[in-house]
């Protein structure tokens, strides 16, 4: 099977939302908290376990992809 190249910002964009719901029905309700960074109140932001298995997710669909889809990121 040939490789599959496609657009890195889609290609980080896919794997992004599909960490990204795999976090939010893993923690729910726990899953974002406000920034404690000052002036950054505003910004919901992962709590710290919710980010770490949303990297652990995030290299876990990327593993999948290139290895079982042959799909690729392209600068």
């Amino acid at each position: 099977m040939a490789k599959i190249h496609v657009n890195n910002s889609d290609y980080m964009e896919f794997i992004d939302y599909i960490a990204t719901q795999i976090t939010i029905q893993r923690f729910g309700e726990d899953t974002y908290a406000p920034s404690s960074e000052v002036g950054q109140e505003d910004v919901m932001m992962f709590q710290e376990d919710a980010q770490d298995f949303y990297n652990e997710q995030y290299d876990c669909v990327e593993i999948m992809l290139n290895s079982k889809l042959k799909i690729f990121g392209k600068k």
